[in-house]
């Protein structure tokens, strides 16, 4: 990346004003930056353009993309005056000075200040796309760093970029970066879940291709023109998969995946009644992602078909969507560069719900409860305590609260059957108190266990009152028939 000469690629179909301008942006950072270099090595102008070669991936915008190429000039010992003669507006200067601003700007085991950062991403959503490009250049050139700042880059990304990532919809960039820091991060797990790929592979290729053949001669009896991808889960979100719903990797369902590409949203409802016509459906797997889209604007239906004779002989995902919807899940709201979008779902709540639950997956992976409940403080007020449930679904609740609080709260009248609790895999007392990250799991009998002394192991006012009702309802019970 040496030549002076604009990569034909960073500007292939472009506008002429477009190209012009990202060509002189280009033009500048060669001739200002090809004299620095960064601790890794590579020139700062090569990293510039690096950088934009990535963002090009996904856009075409002129202005990020000649930011992402400036972005290193206040590295430069003369930056201020280098950044005022640069080709670009005062707006993307000031962009250029926030990026440079956020170079040290990072969490690692001592400094979970996400808070911090998602706040840097609110003040002006550009920043949050090019960092995503950028960390995503750190990612696929790790090896260019030290061994020990592989692993905090790594591990940072985990905690992250792609938690935000897959709230954004960026599925292209958020995959790629999960396996890359995997291998990173737990190299012989990888490599134990790889060799499991690798004895698969031949049947998850036949399968996929038999299925695809099969479908694709029935959508043409039937009139439905479609196209089919066939698509293997990642290898991290496969071992996330595994550990979150705790199975084996032979008990993933949706392993492998058939994407059904079709031209309009009454194709995908007529495609899904023919699957489900020829194939076997699994009860409770369909999804309805098109009626009811995800927060971060994900449609899609899915739905899973048991193996079929002849075709397959493990079960399959079947995703169907329209060529809009397949791009967007690919591309994320950047494929439309929807800055307000982002901005809505970076302030929603289930954001942060998406981040604590990546992090609670790296807890369990690293087996440090402490990190995790120091990283859950940095986001939470001190007056609130997060716990999970046995399906992992997240609960924001006021502290202190005990397991018997816990179980009102989350089950209502349920829980007069209360029959045990336990706390982090551990049977525990109903009073038990409850802490940052605690996974609880509650058991019930068939028959009310209802008594009076539960009213003492709670520290709610709300779960008091409901286990005096319950009593008062129990006893009411018991007389009526007697007055009779």
């Amino acid at each position: 990346m040496n030549a002076t000469l604009c990569p034909a690629e960073l500007t292939a179909k472009m506008p002429l004003d477009d190209r012009r301008k990202v060509e002189l942006a280009w033009s500048f950072a060669h001739d200002t930056l090809a004299s620095l270099t960064r601790r890794t090595g590579e020139r700062y102008d090569d990293h510039g353009l690096e950088v934009a070669l990535i963002l090009r991936e996904l856009s075409s915008d002129p202005s990020l993309l000649c930011i992402a190429l400036l972005h290193d000039v206040l590295v430069h010992p003369e930056g201020e005056r280098l950044l005022d003669d640069a080709p670009i507006n005062d707006e993307e200067k000031a962009v250029v000075r926030r990026m440079h601003e956020l170079r040290r700007l990072h969490i690692d085991a001592d400094n979970h200040d996400l808070d911090r950062v998602l706040d840097a991403f609110l003040h002006d959503e550009r920043m949050l796309f090019l960092r995503m490009a950028h960390r995503l250049n750190d990612i696929r050139h790790l090896d260019r760093f030290e061994k020990a700042l592989r692993r905090n880059i790594a591990n940072e990304t985990l905690h992250m970029y792609t938690a935000i990532a897959g709230r954004l919809g960026f599925d292209k960039w958020r995959y790629e970066m999960e396996d890359l820091c995997f291998h990173t991060l737990y190299p012989a797990t990888a490599k134990r879940l790889e060799k499991m790929f690798a004895e698969a592979k031949v049947l998850d290729e036949t399968c996929l291709e038999h299925a695809k053949r099969f479908l694709e001669k029935t959508f043409q009896e039937q009139g439905i023109s479609a196209r089919i991808e066939g698509r293997i889960k990642g290898l991290y979100s496969t071992y996330r998969k595994m550990i979150v719903k705790r199975r084996k990797f032979h008990e993933l369902s949706d392993r492998l995946a058939l994407r059904i590409i079709v031209q309009s949203i009454d194709d995908c409802y007529r495609t899904l009644g023919l699957v489900h016509g020829c194939m076997h459906p699994i009860a409770g797997k369909l999804k309805d992602y098109i009626g009811a889209p995800k927060e971060n604007g994900y449609r899609s239906i899915h739905t899973v078909v048991y193996p079929l004779p002849g075709v397959t002989e493990q079960p399959i995902e079947i995703q169907i969507r329209t060529e809009q919807m397949h791009r967007e899940s690919e591309e994320g709201s950047s494929a439309h560069i929807d800055y307000k979008e982002w901005r809505y779902t970076l302030r929603a709540r289930p954001t942060r719900a998406s981040l604590f639950r990546n992090l609670e997956s790296l807890r369990i992976e690293t087996r440090s409860p402490a990190q995790f409940e120091k990283a859950l403080r940095t986001y939470f007020r001190e007056d609130h305590i997060v716990l999970f449930d046995a399906e992992n679904h997240l609960y924001h609740i006021k502290k202190p609260a005990t397991a018997m609080d816990f179980a009102c709260i989350t089950h209502g009248k349920r829980c007069s059957r209360l029959r045990s609790v336990r706390i982090n895999g551990r049977e525990q007392p109903l009073d038990t108190p409850l802490h940052d990250g605690d996974i609880v799991e509650v058991e019930f009998s068939r028959n009310s266990l209802l008594k009076a002394d539960w009213i003492h192991g709670c520290h709610h006012k709300a779960a008091r009152k409901m286990i005096r009702d319950m009593l008062k309802e129990t006893r009411r019970t018991a007389v009526a028939p007697a007055s009779r």
